[in-house]
């Protein structure tokens, strides 16, 4: 193996052990850590679908550790809507502009996420119609964007989700909409042998990392970590569709 080719393989193992780590730390998080390194070193295409599996992955490794936790009715109500957002965001993500989506959908979620930080009771993200447009929106960016994480966080805030329950639901709700991402793409990943291993062995490791360092993290800190992940999120898709249009 070339130099280049083990700096680009231990590139692949580090943001996969890195979005696997703060999954499991913070509920959330895999794509907006992940996916910028793993677009950049496998390109647009494989690089979004890998970060799919690698996070559909994750969310069901962890949910098998916290399942106990999991508030399922919560879950189904975001879940249900998201999968039908799937199908006409894939039709929408092959069609549409992506530079349009990307801003409308990273301006909505930045707002979405404002006022749940400034109000303390948010109707329209209260209930099951809260549920059901969050988990709308979030299978729809997951399909189009990459990132479905934000809008969920933002109806975690606006309900006062507790956080152990939220980051433990979120595991089975990415699960589910990850799935429902990779059917309707009906592809996977061009990779080697060696690249699959090395990203299986990170993906492992940042899970046991996560494990370890997950009840050494005060609550606080790591809702405070899901907030700014979610902005950072946010803000990447925003100005990316402002880049391309300009």
């Amino acid at each position: 193996m070339s130099l280049p080719d083990a700096w680009s393989l231990a590139a692949l193992a580090g943001a996969t052990f890195l979005g696997a780590s703060t999954q499991r730390i913070s509920g959330v998080g895999f794509a907006l850590v992940a996916s910028p390194f793993l677009v950049a070193l496998l390109g647009p295409f494989d690089g979004v679908l890998l970060v799919n599996v690698l996070g559909t992955v994750t969310a069901l490794l962890v949910f098998v550790q916290v399942f106990r936790m999991v508030e399922y009715r919560r879950v189904l109500l975001m879940l249900g809507p998201a999968v039908l957002a799937v199908v006409p965001g894939s039709w929408v993500a092959t069609h549409a502009p992506s530079a349009v989506l990307s801003v409308l959908i990273g301006g909505m979620v930045i707002a979405a996420l404002a006022v749940s930080l400034t109000l303390k009771q948010l109707a329209p993200l209260q209930g099951r119609l809260g549920a059901a447009a969050a988990g709308f929106v979030s299978g729809f960016m997951n399909v189009t964007a990459g990132v479905g994480g934000p809008a969920v966080t933002a109806y975690a805030l606006a309900t006062r989700w507790r956080h152990a329950a939220f980051a433990a639901s979120a595991q089975l709700y990415f699960f589910g909409v990850g799935l429902a991402s990779l059917l309707a793409k009906h592809s996977l990943p061009q990779l080697d042998g060696p690249q699959w291993l090395a990203c299986s062995i990170a993906l492992a490791g940042g899970i046991i990392l996560g494990n370890w360092l997950g009840p050494k993290i005060p609550t606080r800190a790591s809702r405070a970590a899901v907030i700014v992940l979610a902005f950072t999120g946010a803000v990447l898709i925003l100005v990316e569709g402002v880049v391309a249009l300009v």
